[in-house]
C-alpha cells in the first residue's frame, strides 16, 4: 500500500503544498506518480523547481522506476493480488483464486440469474478474510437487502450485524453527476485504503435513466448520434475513475449488469441494443466478464466471455443459505 502524501512533511515539505497537492486528488505517493508534471504545474505558486523537489523527496519514501523487468514485474504481481473467493472451489479455480484485485470485472446475466444473491454472499466473503475491512456497495439498482444479508450470513455462521456495520452503502445516486462526486470522494478519502472490495449495482441502470432521458426531453443535444456520443464519454469517464481507485488501493471491483430475457427484446430504451458502442466500452475497460446462467435444479453456470490472464472456461455452482458452494 502507498505511503499518504502526508509522508512528505518528514522530508521539508510544506503543510500547504501538501494540501494544494490533495486538492487535485494526490493523495498518496504513488498518486502522486500517476499525475503527471504538467498538471501539477497548473497548481498556484509551483514551480518546475519546486515540483522537481517534490519528486525527489517522494523518491527517498518510495522508490519509483520507469523500468521494471518483466520477470520482477510478474513476481511482484503474483505476490501481491489477494484475492476475494466466492466459496465454490470450482468458481475460485477458473478465476485463478478469485477476484482480483487492480482490475474491474463485470458479472452479466438474467434476472434469474441471482447475481444479487452472489454479491451479497461475496460482501460477507471479503469480511471474513479481513474482519478489519470495508465494503462499498454502489446500489444504483435500488435492490441492496440487509434481511437477504442477514440470513446468508446466519447460513454461513457469520455475525451479520457486525457485517452491516462494516458495508458502506451509497444507495442515494440516481445522477451522473452523483456517482462522479462520490468516486471523487472515494478516491481522495484516506478510509479507501480499508476496503477490500467495491461493488456496482447496477452501473448500466445509470446510464439506462440517462439515456431514456436524453432521448425523450428536448436537450440541447440535438441530434440521436451526438446524444449517444455524450453518454458513451460519460459511462467511459466512470469506468477510468472506478480503474484508478482499483489500482491506488490494490481493490478488486465487481459491476453487475442484468441482461434482457427474450421478452424484452422490444424494450424501448435498451441502452445496449441502442448503442452497441456501450457494450464495446465495457469489454474494453472490464479486465475480466462473466456471464451467469441459470440452468437446471437451481444451477448457476459461469462462462469467462474474456479476459487477457484467464483462460475461457466454464463450471457450474450452487447459491444455497450456506453460500456460494460447488455442485
Amino acid at each position: 500500500m502507498s505511503n499518504p502524501i502526508e509522508a512528505l512533511k518528514n522530508y521539508n515539505i510544506n503543510n500547504k503544498d501538501i494540501e494544494k497537492l490533495r486538492s487535485i486528488g494526490i493523495t498518496n505517493i504513488q498518486s502522486l506518480y500517476m499525475t503527471s508534471r504538467k498538471n501539477i504545474l497548473q497548481i498556484k505558486g509551483f514551480t518546475e523547481k519546486k515540483i522537481s523537489n517534490i519528486f525527489n523527496e517522494a523518491n527517498k519514501i518510495e522508490e519509483y522506476s520507469l523500468f521494471q523487468k518483466g520477470s520482477d514485474c510478474m513476481n511482484q504481481r503474483c505476490n501481491n493480488i489477494p484475492r476475494i473467493s466466492t466459496g465454490s472451489k470450482n468458481l475460485d479455480n477458473i478465476l485463478e483464486g478469485g477476484f482480483e484485485p487492480n482490475s474491474l470485472t463485470e458479472i452479466i446475466g438474467e434476472k434469474d440469474s441471482n447475481i444479487l444473491d452472489f454479491v451479497h454472499i461475496l460482501c460477507i466473503n471479503a469480511l471474513k478474510k479481513d474482519s478489519n475491512n470495508k465494503v462499498i456497495f454502489m446500489d444504483l439498482d435500488k435492490k441492496f437487502d440487509k434481511d437477504k444479508l442477514l440470513f446468508f450470513a446466519k447460513g454461513m455462521k457469520e455475525n451479520g450485524k457486525k457485517c452491516l456495520e462494516k458495508i458502506w452503502l451509497f444507495d442515494d445516486i440516481d445522477f451522473y453527476d452523483e456517482i462522479i462526486e462520490n468516486l471523487n470522494e472515494i478516491f481522495e478519502s484516506n478510509d479507501t485504503k480499508e476496503c477490500s472490495l467495491i461493488i456496482i449495482d447496477s452501473l448500466i441502470v445509470l446510464f439506462k435513466k440517462l439515456f431514456k432521458e436524453a432521448m425523450t426531453k428536448n436537450t440541447q443535444i440535438n441530434n440521436d448520434i451526438e446524444k449517444k456520443i455524450d453518454i458513451e464519454s460519460k459511462l467511459g469517464q466512470v469506468l477510468i475513475k472506478l480503474k484508478r481507485i482499483s489500482l491506488l488501493y490494490n481493490i478488486p471491483i465487481i459491476i453487475t449488469r442484468i441482461i434482457n430475457n427474450d421478452n424484452d427484446l422490444n424494450e424501448q430504451y435498451d441502452i445496449i441494443k441502442s448503442d452497441p458502442n456501450i457494450e464495446l466500452i465495457l469489454n474494453y475497460e472490464c479486465k475480466t466478464r462473466l456471464k451467469f446462467k441459470k440452468i437446471k435444479n437451481d444451477k448457476i453456470k459461469c462462462v469467462i466471455l474474456n479476459s487477457p490472464m484467464i483462460p475461457e472456461k466454464d463450471c457450474k455452482f450452487l447459491i444455497t443459505e450456506k453460500g456460494i458452494i460447488d455442485c
